[in-house]
């Protein structure tokens, strides 16, 4: 059997990596321009979504950082051990917007099934109705999937670069979508 046989202790190479998780990474650019009474409704339904993805089916875990106020952060605040939250700077265009006005979460997902029926699903769905009224619409994805192997930890530093690939080279195993056929399976 050549080329079947490895050296006693090593272990064998995997083509694909075994995930056992999907990690989750979100960003967007909140509009300048929202009226205070769509903050208000964007805040209130923001609050009630984040509450309820710890109860949705096949959720793991997320990035937290301040017990207090989990839906308030500053760039560069230390999540332990999801790391220190960064952004995406390295997107195309943020034609003019400041990427500080943002709303970014990383999330670890049983399947990618799991993450899809929490994020087109429920109160998320109903919020995601609304993005176009809350979010400016930039040139880059609203998010990135990629399988985390077991016993990893996904930091922040992976969504914001996965994220950045995901926008300048497309899909790949490495970085999906839910439309493509990663994000299918």
């Amino acid at each position: 059997m050549r080329g079947r046989h490895r050296r006693a202790g090593t272990r064998p190479r995997r083509r694909e990596p075994s995930a056992s998780t999907i990690a989750l990474y979100t960003f967007g650019l909140l509009d300048p321009g929202m009226r205070p009474e769509t903050w208000a409704e964007f805040s209130r339904r923001g609050i009630a979504v984040h509450g309820r993805s710890t109860d949705a089916p096949g959720f793991v875990a997320r990035a937290t950082g301040n017990p207090d106020r989990e839906d308030v952060y500053e760039v560069g605040a230390d999540f332990g051990p999801w790391g220190a939250s960064e952004l995406p700077l390295g997107l195309p265009d943020f034609a003019g917007h400041d990427p500080h006005v943002h709303i970014a979460t990383l999330s670890l997902w049983r399947d990618v099934a799991s993450a899809r029926g929490f994020v087109y699903g429920g109160l998320h769905r109903d919020a995601l109705r609304q993005r176009h009224d809350w979010f400016v619409k930039g040139p880059w994805p609203g998010h990135v999937l990629w399988a985390v192997e077991e016993g990893e930890q996904p930091v922040w530093s992976d969504g914001t670069s996965r994220l950045e690939a995901l926008a300048r080279d497309g899909d790949s195993a490495d970085a999906f979508t839910f439309g493509s056929p990663w994000g299918r399976a």
